[in-house]
């Protein structure tokens, strides 16, 4: 009965919304490695204002990609100079993966109004940060340990939320609370966003992202995105990434003014 199921679905399948999942993921891979972001920040709103997903299907299947796209990143940061600190990682994701969560959980007892202006803070808040690019990061004084504990709580129940891996506010907090090395921590975030990936993709399959169209849609999103992440790095090489990484701002800035909009009904 279930093959025959999976029978129809596989032939109902629009194959040209498959195509546009596979250019959905090929372009966000390619702006991910043009300026060094990803996940949600990227993948949540193509799924959204290009694939007409819920925001709440939008932030799982992100959350599923994220595990791959992380993956891949700790694979390559293996045979890097600054390779990943698996204690830290260890500790952290302790910490950061299951408070993802508590994301989880607000998002499927909370109106997707709530999903809409959470994420739409979020890009407003990294907006400025990612125009202007990751600078090396003077620790000077430590940040308290329990204070990073707590902070990776806040985290991971974001990541649950919206569907990001965490990577750009897990890296300072590694700098400032962990003594780590930027290039280390940045290694070492990766690892980290690989296990909140899981336990929060997780989590939403366990609460209802597990019908097989949904799960049929995966694929294209996560081989366009593997693809498109190397093509945005050699494309970095010779583009000007002060221009590039100032033209995302303002794509987040837009993209999280339509969110607002949407959320209190101004059109």
């Amino acid at each position: 009965m279930a093959v025959d199921s999976l029978q129809q679905i596989l032939a109902d399948l629009d194959y040209v919304e498959y195509a546009a999942l596979g250019v959905i993921g090929v372009v966000g891979g390619i702006l991910s490695g043009l300026v060094g972001v990803g996940g949600g920040i990227v993948f949540v709103p193509g799924l959204v204002y290009a694939a007409g997903w819920e925001i709440q299907e939008a932030v799982a299947a992100s959350l599923v990609i994220i595990v791959f796209s992380s993956l891949s990143g700790t694979i390559r940061n293996a045979k890097s100079d600054d390779p990943v600190d698996w204690r830290t990682a260890g500790i952290l994701s302790l910490t950061v993966a299951p408070s993802s969560l508590i994301g989880v959980a607000i998002s499927r007892v909370s109106p997707e109004t709530v999903v809409q202006i959470s994420f739409a803070v979020l890009l407003i808040a990294l907006a400025y940060p990612t125009a202007k690019g990751r600078g090396d990061l003077n620790p000077g004084k430590r940040v308290a340990l329990p204070l990073v504990f707590l902070a990776g709580i806040f985290i991971g129940a974001l990541s649950g939320l919206v569907g990001v891996g965490g990577g750009v506010m897990m890296v300072p907090l590694m700098v400032l609370g962990m003594g780590l090395g930027t290039k280390r921590a940045v290694s070492t975030s990766l690892a980290v966003v690989m296990t909140t990936g899981i336990i929060g993709a997780a989590g939403y399959i366990a609460t209802g992202f597990r019908d097989p169209e949904q799960l049929l849609s995966l694929p294209p999103l996560i081989v366009g995105s593997m693809i498109g992440a190397p093509l945005g790095v050699r494309l970095r090489d010779w583009m000007p990434e002060a221009k590039l990484r100032a033209g995302f701002g303002v794509f987040m800035v837009i993209v999280a003014l339509r969110l607002f909009s949407e959320a209190f009904g101004l059109f």
